[in-house]
């Protein structure tokens, strides 16, 4: 399942979960009312028979009505995907037996039939306002056709009933078109925000990083240096700083090509990115020289690290060189506390030097 739907499914748990709430508390307050119309009401109004009315207009309903909660709350915790069309159905269920109940004693009875409208409007679904509305009126019009004595005030509050319930649906397609609206608009604006940060991380890559080799540039190289350097005054921490410098890349470039160069460059980075440990940092100073910065414990620890690194390029053919070896001259330095990044820079920049003058395919330690 992917992860848009994942979402959309859990967003549609929570609703049906609130909803469930709020049919408890429905629940709740009508059994208030039940009472208060047994106890107040029902005594002064000789047509209520206390008994009868405890039997039939409230023990049947309210146990049917905990029943339909009960088959909820298991179908919501044991078959969640169903739980949405399960309260639909319940709804409907629910305001045609209230209905049924309450018609006999109250006018206004009609209006629970809005119920299932008003619950179809939360999901934003036309269909189930649709199914809502035509159920609703088939009830609505059988009760009224079945009542056996019809009057005329009896038809007007039919027909009155009928235009509550059309413009209740009416509003909900509305509102349903306007939901719809909202969150196509917020789809875009999520999207367009999407694709901006895309951008904005690749405008940083392209910032920070070299596109050839795939290392960090030079200026991502200064900048992590002197960060270090600030935390190692604050709390000192080892650090060396390696340059490397492929040999005699003028004359790789003068017989293979710039491409093979490129090449080259590239299997030197990779090989640098497989040897250092994560909390190393390379970077591709220039043209065909390299810069690691390692927090080794100790120059010796470091060296053993970059001289695995030496001999594994010296070991590396490139196809496109006719399967020739390129090799590399290094110069390592452990920076000091306090140490200047120029200074640093320096140190093992001569020291790179001296690998040069001593026959290259090197690494020296200054």
């Amino acid at each position: 399942m992917n992860r848009p739907h994942l979402h959309s499914l859990l967003i549609t748990l929570n609703w049906n979960r609130l909803i469930l709430n709020i049919l408890w508390v429905v629940s709740i307050f009508v059994f208030a009312l039940q009472l208060l119309i047994y106890e107040v009401i029902a005594p002064l109004v000789p047509s209520f028979t206390p008994m009868h009315y405890l039997s039939k207009d409230m023990l049947i309903p309210d146990t049917v009505f905990l029943f339909i909660m009960v088959i909820l709350e298991l179908c919501h915790r044991f078959y969640p995907r169903r739980s949405e069309g399960a309260i639909i159905s319940a709804s409907m269920a629910l305001s045609f037996m209230y209905f049924r109940f309450l018609n006999d004693h109250f006018a206004v009875a009609p209006i629970v039939l809005l119920f299932p409208l008003l619950i179809s409007i939360i999901y934003f679904k036309k269909k189930y306002l649709f199914i809502c509305l035509a159920l609703s009126s088939l009830v609505l019009y059988g009760t009224y056709y079945y009542a056996g004595h019809r009057t005329t005030t009896d038809i007007v509050e039919m027909l009155i009933m009928f235009c509550f319930m059309f413009i209740a649906a009416f509003t909900g397609l509305a509102v349903i078109r306007r939901g719809s609206e909202l969150v196509a608009q917020l789809d875009m604006v999520q999207q367009s925000e999407q694709e901006l940060r895309i951008q904005t991380i690749l405008m940083e890559r392209m910032v920070m990083i070299d596109p050839l080799t795939g290392l960090h540039n030079h200026k991502s190289f200064h900048e992590h240096f002197e960060k270090l350097l600030a935390d190692q005054k604050l709390h000192p921490f080892p650090i060396q700083i390696a340059i490397m410098d492929i040999d005699n890349f003028k004359q790789v470039n003068d017989t293979f090509g710039h491409w093979a160069g490129d090449i080259a460059l590239k299997q030197a980075a990779a090989c640098i990115a497989a040897h250092i440990s994560r909390k190393s940092f390379a970077a591709r100073y220039g043209g065909e020289e390299f810069v690691i910065l390692l927090q080794e414990d100790g120059i010796e620890a470091a060296w053993h690290i970059i001289e695995k690194l030496r001999k594994a390029i010296a070991c590396s053919p490139i196809p496109e060189m006719n399967h020739r070896y390129v090799t590399v001259s290094i110069g390592l330095h452990a920076v000091e506390v306090g140490e200047t990044k120029e200074n640093a820079f320096q140190q093992a920049d001569q020291a790179l030097y001296v690998s040069k003058s001593e026959g290259k395919n090197r690494t020296t330690m200054q």
